[in-house]
């Protein structure tokens, strides 16, 4: 892939036309490098904006892009581009930023980004995360922080995928690198899984060591298999509660009735009582306690006597007759009341025995909840049970993977170390250039921690960590991907005037000198961005004729502050976006 035109639908905005070849410089100069006007600067006349405007056409995601198509609408931008022998060109709109057009083809972004994927990189079928747009940042850094480390150019994520795009583009076994990362992601979910049962309250004593899950199962087995058999006897009453209320009425009138039965009982004998206790007084005892008084008693008072003896026993036998007319009318209620006792006495017993041979519903329930209670909590301390066992299992699994493919890994480094040589000295080369007493290279080592990474991947010039060497160290891994990499097709470097920045005027001067070296009569480019104040510092240390032959031949584009119309979009618009 090589970059041969950026242009736009709108008339003020500067094409962009690429050497095919070779280098390209795009520069920003100032109108009065002198003045004191903060506002004039090399910043805002476009070039960085370039490189976003480029990644704009190459698929970036939209949200990054937001104000961009908010203050520009109505605008396209479109990117000519070569792969291999075969012409493309991607046009996109910022009114409809979720399409772009490829050769009059209109395609979504996703599949944009899956098509031009294919067709510059070797990205295998069965490998995550690598992609088109996480791959194409190592050829053209697309922002600031991009400037940081050199082997995070974009959003990479996690280390892991760091890793894994530094080892694609290096030629690495990136099937090592993922299977290392699947195995750790494996201990990661069965901790996980473990850290979970760690706050279920059910079993923070089992992993504080108060309990033992054994013998607990064993006890939950026991309660939950006598709470099954109950409830497979259990005969369940839906008229439970009915019966027993009813049961409940028949017992207090069967009560009151055996008090009444009772009472009676009472006043039929006291009746028998007052019936024994009857006066029994005769003539002949009234005579007697007149005679023991010596009163004499006529012949006329004996008659009465007679008639009060016949009145008193009349009236004896009425009151005998009247009290067994009572106590018999008594016997017939407490006979009466006896037989409703009697006839509540079975209803009773009956409800009894049924109440006895029954339960209540909401009692099945209520022991068919506990039976369920008592089995999920079973259950979990036997989940955590297998846990244990498949932690184990697992951990030793792993260690026993993790060790071989440490081992295959190891044998793997000695058999190319030819290749990685060839990564290590390419960037030794270059970096010796910049800092010759120096220590120098790309290192490949297995990765033995407890980590997800497989190799660690280092590009290292030993010296301070001043902004100048990091420069370099960014300058020389970016070539040595370019030229000594593996599975793309990408042709060119496009590097923003912040890989100059801090960097020492004769080390930026090496660096125009290598690309041009590196470059020339190569079919491949070298785009960057430079400020005029960092071509004149590089001047100063090359001939006129060189600098005519590395800089000036060139340039394919100046930018200047001297009018809106001189700057790459040729309008003044403030895109709030930093880059």
């Amino acid at each position: 892939m090589r970059l041969i035109r950026v242009y736009s639908n709108q008339a003020s905005f500067k094409t962009v036309q690429f050497n095919r070849t070779g280098l390209s410089f795009i520069i920003a100069k100032q109108k009065d490098p002198g003045s004191s006007d903060k506002g004039k600067t090399y910043n805002g006349v476009g070039k960085s904006l370039l490189i976003r405007i480029i990644h704009f056409c190459l698929g970036a995601g939209k949200k990054e892009y937001k104000t961009f198509c908010e203050k520009l609408t109505g605008w396209e931008f479109s990117l000519d581009f070569e792969i291999g022998n075969k012409k493309f060109t991607a046009l996109r709109y910022t009114d409809e930023p979720d399409k772009i057009i490829l050769n009059n083809e209109k395609l979504s972004i996703i599949k944009f980004k899956k098509k031009i994927g294919v067709l510059c990189f070797n990205i295998p079928d069965d490998i995550s995360f690598l992609s088109f747009r996480s791959l194409i940042p190592f050829f053209i850094r697309p922002k600031k922080e991009s400037y940081i480390s050199y082997k995070k150019p974009g959003k990479t994520g996690s280390d892991y995928q760091s890793l894994l795009y530094n080892a694609f583009l290096l030629g690495l076994d990136i099937f090592l690198a993922q299977k290392k990362y699947l195995i750790r992601k494996e201990i990661e979910r069965i901790k996980s899984l473990e850290n979970n049962f760690k706050k279920d309250s059910l079993l923070k004593d089992f992993f504080t060591g108060n309990k033992d899950v054994v013998l607990t199962i064993i006890d939950l087995d026991e309660t939950i298999k006598k709470l099954d058999s109950n409830l497979k006897n259990f005969k369940v009453a839906k008229d439970y509660n009915e019966v027993q209320v009813k049961a409940d009425k028949t017992g207090k009138e069967l009560f009151k009735l055996n008090n009444n039965i009772l009472l009676l009982q009472n006043n039929i004998d006291n009746i028998s009582k007052s019936l024994e206790l009857s006066p029994d007084i005769t003539k002949k005892n009234i005579t007697n306690i007149y005679n023991e008084s010596k009163i004499y008693f006529s012949e006329n008072t004996s008659k009465t006597l007679d008639d009060l003896e016949n009145f008193y026993e009349k009236l004896i036998s009425n009151r005998r007759i009247r009290l067994l007319e009572q106590q018999n009318k008594l016997k017939l209620e407490q006979q009466n009341q006896k037989a409703v006792a009697g006839r509540l006495q079975k209803e009773l017993d009956k409800s009894i025995k049924y109440l006895g041979d029954h339960q209540a519903l909401d009692i099945f329930v209520s022991l068919s909840n506990k039976s369920a209670e008592l089995k999920a909590e079973r259950d979990n301390l036997k989940k955590y049970q297998d846990l244990q066992t498949e932690y184990k299992s697992k951990e030793r699994e792993a260690e026993k993977n993790l060790l071989e493919l440490s081992e295959i890994t190891e044998l793997y480094l000695d058999e190319i170390k030819s290749e990685t040589a060839e990564l290590r000295d390419y960037f030794r080369s270059l970096s010796k250039i910049f800092y010759p007493d120096s220590v120098a290279g790309i290192t490949i080592d297995n990765n033995d921690g407890n980590n997800q990474l497989r190799f660690d991947i280092e590009a290292k010039i030993e010296s301070d960590a001043s902004d100048g060497i990091n420069n370099v160290k960014i300058f020389c891994y970016d070539l040595t991907i370019l030229f000594k990499g593996h599975n793309h097709k990408v042709n060119f470097i496009f590097h923003d005037s912040r890989i100059f920045d801090g960097t020492d005027e004769r080390q930026k001067t090496d660096m125009f000198k290598i690309v041009y070296d590196k470059f020339t009569d190569m079919d491949k480019q070298y785009i960057a961005a430079v400020n005029q104040n960092q071509l004149d510092e590089i001047k100063k240390h090359m001939t006129d004729k060189e600098y005519n032959r590395i800089v000036s031949q060139s340039i394919v584009l100046t930018l200047t502050d001297e009018s809106n119309s001189a700057k790459l979009l040729g309008i003044n618009v403030d895109l709030g976006e930093k880059y």
